[in-house]
């Protein structure tokens, strides 16, 4: 019996999709272990969204290959599609080979990805995080301790005072959404890649090209979850907004309805949904959440500049857009989730202040702070212009602080049931988680100052 260790850095859709792949090798008899050293052959998904995650996906294949030097390595993900020449120019690794997922999968068994995928549930029990103890060095972890541990003390408040405290900051903070789901869910992915073609982005590079699910399958995967008492559905995509049934040609908007209609429980997340899709169905999408069926909503906007955005080939009008987050923020309990790109080429201080007060306007649940990355053959990575990266990080650690700022007051009125010293160490710890997961990634450091040029910013 061949023994298959499995590792990666990536997102839920690609996490997803190994956890296919995985699935598929043990309905063929393979065994996985959770060790290296105790593999025939290793495969490693890599994310190639950021140089950062691509060097530490080189870190660990370079891992794997000293821990398992005979080894045999099979490099998966959007790394592969995209950053295979840069893995091997920084590795001397004599067996490593490059592949889709599928590929993989047709390598040691006649089982089509799609059919593998029908069969698979995937729900809170199922693990998308790498890392195992006996595993490789993960940088990209989303919960790590800070927050494990607010989330200890929420579990107390709520003991005590018969709160709901621990829910509501679960539910609302990055790493608990999706990655660590404590509530019964079921998972489906409803697209792969995306159809835009943003100037930043290496996603259809990596992902391959934009397909969707068939409407059956999906239903099919609701049934069996709803009959499980899983009322609460995750749909997965790179751009679900742009879903077109191959099997009947359905609309996003009639993939929806026909899942809300098997049981008036069922309740959605979309993760996630770009802004032109998410205006096309605007009257749709509000109406859902006004009624609750609609939990979390997953848009990223990535800039408060019109000229920015226009650069970036987004193309939406971000004026309707504002005006049409507000209302779905002020009418309904739809929990607002959204990127923020900072230092894209050519961004000027002013880009940068619009950007913030987008992020202070909109008030999302949660607001991920990204610092540009040039990515190879991408028309950014070609633009004059490009930012100094000590002027992007200085932008990322303003706009850190005030979306951590803004968490604190949120969760300052959820615990206004503490006396102030009691508060006041839990708010002062969970501005601190905040702040941590977006200086150097999870490595603790000083508090974030802003440069002098740049303290105008946390006047606003």
């Amino acid at each position: 019996m061949k023994k298959i260790y499995f590792a990666h850095n990536t997102c839920l859709n690609s996490s997803y999709d190994l956890n296919v792949l995985r699935a598929g090798l043990v309905q063929k008899g393979l065994e996985i272990v959770s060790r290296p050293e105790d593999a025939d052959e290793i495969i490693y998904s890599g994310c190639s969204v950021r140089s950062r995650w691509v060097e530490d996906a080189i870190l660990q294949i370079g891992e794997a290959a000293k821990r398992a030097p005979q080894t045999k390595i099979h490099v998966t993900g959007c790394i592969a599609n995209t950053s295979a020449d840069t893995v091997l120019s920084k590795t001397s690794i004599p067996n490593l080979t490059f592949g889709t997922m599928p590929e993989i999968l047709s390598q040691y068994s006649d089982l089509q990805f799609s059919e593998v995928d029908q069969l698979l549930t995937q729900n809170s029990s199922i693990q998308f995080e790498s890392t195992d103890s006996d595993g490789l060095q993960n940088l990209r972890q989303r919960v790590g301790a800070a927050k494990a541990s607010i989330v200890a003390d929420l579990q107390e408040v709520d003991r005590l005072h018969g709160s709901h405290a621990e829910r509501y900051y679960r539910h609302t903070t990055k790493g608990f959404v999706f990655y660590d789901e404590q509530e019964p869910c079921e998972m489906i992915t409803v697209t792969r890649s995306c159809p835009y073609k943003c100037a930043f982005c290496s996603i259809p590079q990596g992902r391959g090209k934009f397909e969707s699910v068939q409407l059956s399958s999906i239903i099919e995967k609701a049934r069996k979850a709803i009959g499980e008492k899983k009322y609460h559905i995750i749909l997965i995509g790179d751009e679900i907004g742009n879903y077109h049934a191959p099997d009947s040609k359905a609309s996003f908007a009639e993939l929806v309805d026909n899942l809300l209609s098997l049981d008036p429980a069922v309740k959605l997340s979309i993760r996630y949904i770009e802004p032109k899709p998410f205006l096309k169905y605007y009257k749709k999408i509000i109406n859902w959440s006004i009624e609750g069926r609609i939990q979390l909503l997953y848009i990223s906007i990535q800039s408060g500049s019109d000229r920015i955005l226009k650069s970036m080939n987004r193309g939406y009008d971000l004026e309707r857009l504002t005006n049409a987050l507000k209302e779905l923020r002020q009418t309904s309990s739809v929990v607002l989730y959204g990127n923020w790109l900072i230092g894209f080429p050519s961004e000027e201080n002013d880009d940068f202040l619009e950007t913030v007060l987008l992020v202070k306007e909109l008030d999302f649940h949660i607001n991920v702070v990204i610092p540009f990355s040039a990515r190879e053959n991408t028309p950014a990575f070609e633009m004059p212009d490009q930012i100094d990266e000590h002027i992007i990080n200085e932008r990322v650690s303003v706009l850190t602080e005030i979306v951590a700022n803004m968490k604190v007051l949120t969760m300052e009125n959820v615990l206004n049931i503490l006396d102030t010293k009691s508060r006041t160490q839990i708010i002062d710890r969970i501005r601190r988680a905040e702040c941590l997961q977006y200086v150097d990634d999870q490595q603790e450091s000083e508090p974030s100052r802003a440069s002098p040029q740049l303290i105008e910013v946390k006047q606003i």
